[in-house]
């Protein structure tokens, strides 16, 4: 059994408009959040006011250039996807990516998800294959996995993807009482809930062999906001307001 297969041609357009509409609300609260925090955090708000009609165009421009590029690079990446048969292991290859090698005699699961969608289980949660649905021959795909194992037929996403939006805002909103908020029992439970999350993303991200190099390096920068929230949770809890 030696099989390779890759995107279909037409792959990336049919998952275009959902990365969009996946990263637009996410950016656009993001924004409003960044304008939010210095208003309420200014002694004269007319300044703030004053100013917003030339940042905010600038702010937009940022937005459309970044998922204009997020979108390139994604697509590059989505289009090297290879997914390889050999006689003993199934091998995930894609640029700037860490290989994902699963021993076939190791595989625990098989899963379809409710897009169409596979992801192989290894041993440890850290060897998984995700198989997007745009791959090509998917129903010779489907028949190799009949003779490995059973496939098993799920419609519940993960937790962090399930909840990937009340996460963004309880995020979010935390990190926004932490910078404007002058009640300290408030501060601390939101400081508290922003290093929670800030190191539960940060560990997901650099444990996870399916992202690409360059989007782990986001985690370094969760740690650079995680200090600068630790060091305004710090003086704030220390100061006499």
């Amino acid at each position: 059994m030696n099989e390779t297969f890759k995107i279909k041609s037409t792959g990336f357009d049919e998952i275009k408009k959902q990365s969009i509409r996946r990263a637009v609300p996410i950016l656009l609260i993001a924004m409003i959040f960044g304008i939010a925090i210095p208003f309420f955090n200014s002694e004269n708000k007319e300044d703030v006011w004053y100013v917003l009609p030339f940042v905010l165009p600038i702010m937009i421009f940022a937005l459309w250039s970044g998922i204009n590029k997020g979108l390139k690079r994604q697509k590059m990446l989505f289009e090297s996807y290879l997914l390889i048969f050999s006689e003993n292991a199934i091998v995930r290859e894609q640029a700037n990516t860490p290989i994902v090698s699963i021993q076939i005699d190791e595989i625990k699961s098989i899963i379809k998800d409710k897009k169409g969608g596979y992801s192989i289980k290894g041993k440890t949660a850290v060897d998984t294959i995700l198989i997007p649905a745009q791959i090509e021959n998917y129903e010779k795909l489907e028949i190799l996995f009949d003779q490995i194992k059973p496939i098993d037929v799920t419609q519940q996403l993960p937790f962090a993807e399930k909840y990937k939006f009340p996460i963004a805002i309880i995020m979010l909103g935390s990190m926004a009482t932490v910078y404007v908020s002058l009640n300290k029992i408030l501060v601390g439970i939101c400081a508290l809930i922003c290093c929670t999350l800030f190191i539960w993303f940060f560990i997901e991200i650099r444990k996870n062999k399916n992202m690409d190099h360059k989007s782990k390096r986001v985690g370094y920068y969760l740690l650079f906001i995680l200090l600068s929230i630790l060091g305004v949770t710090y003086m704030k809890l220390t100061t006499n307001f």
